[in-house]
């Protein structure tokens, strides 16, 4: 079923799925609510922005600046103590969705889930989090540190995700199967874009909605053209966005003196992150809306022609 074909009869309070158990839907006849209000967790949310916040570019840079113009301390010493509270907020946050991931209950697993295999989401942020760490280690151990590879962690993480967003976003428009199970998707499926996936993830492990939402997501994503639309558009806005940012960082951490590169290293990512997200929630907000408003047109037109056609049909028996 696409939205504009929606069928009159659609009971207005649930719509059953393939995807699970039926889903309330009382807001607009056929299209699966997702339940989820990011305002109704606005504390929490606020609290672990900030900690990353603070781990991910504020704390790297004062230390950095701090230490490195205002004390006499072995450079070497200096970064052990930054590279000491990198991971810190991000690891005991893995460590809690793993917990999650394998408790026995399947509340937060992907559909089909199974108990030791994690979701695509946690196995991206495991690669990138290995490889940011041994950069932060090696170029650490020399006498004198390498200060531009240690600039490059989060550009070089931005530069994956970019690959990645841009890899699953044209493998879903050519039509293309999954090469492995991507958190819900089934491995053979036609491939989501990963947009998709990451907030399937985050949103039912990290934000503790659980199987139930994942169920409604993709039941959301298989009814609605204009939702699969939306994240196609995200996909494609944050896959360039981020590809080509962590390039151009790149390129001036090679260029400028390390001093100002470490600088660039991470508080560029940070500031391109928080304009991206600002623009996000508009834009969404505004395709969430039109959707729901072509949605309910479709459902109207669709209910006239019914009616339209059994008046023709009374009309010609009498």
């Amino acid at each position: 079923m696409r939205a504009g074909n929606t069928p009159s009869h659609l009971n207005l309070e649930t719509f059953p799925t393939t995807t699970g158990p039926v889903l309330d839907t009382s807001e607009l006849p056929g299209l699966p609510r997702l339940n989820y209000n990011l305002w109704d967790y606005k504390i929490k949310l606020s609290i672990v922005t900030f900690l990353l916040v603070l781990e991910s570019s504020l704390i790297p840079l004062a230390l950095f600046y701090g230490l490195w113009f205002r004390t006499t301390l072995r450079h070497g010493i200096i970064f052990a103590i930054i590279t000491a509270f990198f991971g810190l907020v991000t690891g005991i946050e893995f460590g809690l969705r793993s917990l999650k991931l394998i408790l026995p209950p399947d509340t937060y697993r992907p559909i089909g889930g199974k108990r030791w295999k994690a979701d695509f989401t946690h196995w991206t942020l495991s690669f990138g989090y290995t490889y940011m760490t041994g950069i932060l280690i090696g170029a650490s151990i020399p006498h004198e540190p390498l200060v531009r590879p240690l600039a490059i962690p989060v550009p070089l993480f931005m530069i994956q995700l970019g690959l990645m967003l841009i890899a699953t976003g044209y493998m879903n428009a050519r039509h293309k199967p999954t090469w492995c199970k991507m958190s819900s998707v089934p491995k053979g499926e036609r491939t989501r874009p990963l947009v998709y996936t990451i907030v399937e993830d985050i949103i039912a492990v990290d934000g503790a909605a659980g199987l139930e939402y994942r169920r409604a997501f993709m039941a959301r994503y298989e009814v609605s053209k204009l939702f699969r639309k939306m994240i196609a558009k995200q996909n494609w806005f944050w896959g360039w966005g981020s590809l080509l940012v962590g390039i151009g960082t790149m390129v001036v951490i090679w260029t400028v003196q390390q001093e100002i590169a470490y600088g660039i290293g991470w508080g560029v990512p940070l500031v391109w992150t928080i304009i991206w997200i600002v623009v996000t929630v508009i834009w969404v907000r505004r395709d969430l809306r039109h959707e729901k408003e072509q949605w309910a047109r479709d459902a109207m037109s669709s209910v006239s022609n019914i009616n339209i056609g059994e008046q023709n049909g009374v009309a010609a028996a009498t």
